[in-house]
């Protein structure tokens, strides 16, 4: 659990989160395996899960590399928009896994980690608009 803590600290959706928040989310994060030159999603697909790199290295298109404790696809809970890349796994993996779903539950269901979120989200379009992403 220290592990996920320590790492939704840095997610920007997240960080301003209070460790009890932190907690509820992370109730509704599973483990998961993937063999090495697994697929996890392809470019243009739905985005239905946020993903942590608990062990090994995923490759986002041609956009990046990533290694344990880094995350992906945390944008696709806010954003309806369809995956702007593919990620694989290059190595043996152990990834955790928020899918969408739950997401949404856990924010019906309080209030104040939805306005949190959404306040973190619109900086970071903000962000993104001036950096001209």
């Amino acid at each position: 659990m220290d592990l996920i803590l320590k790492i939704l600290k840095t997610v920007p959706l997240f960080e301003t989160l209070s460790e009890e928040e932190d907690k509820e989310i992370i109730l509704h994060i599973t483990m998961q395996f993937y063999p090495a030159h697994y697929s996890l999603f392809k470019k243009g697909d739905e985005g239905n899960a946020m993903y942590i790199i608990k062990s090994g290295t995923v490759q986002l298109g041609d956009i990046a590399t990533l290694n344990e404790g880094e995350f992906f696809g945390e944008m696709a809970f806010i954003d309806a928009a369809p995956r702007m890349s593919s990620a694989e796994t290059l190595s043996d993996c152990e990834i955790f896994i928020l899918k969408k779903d739950d997401f949404v539950s856990l924010v019906h269901s309080n209030p104040e980690i939805a306005r949190k979120i959404q306040s973190a989200y619109e900086s970071r379009k903000i962000q993104n608009s001036a950096l001209g992403k």
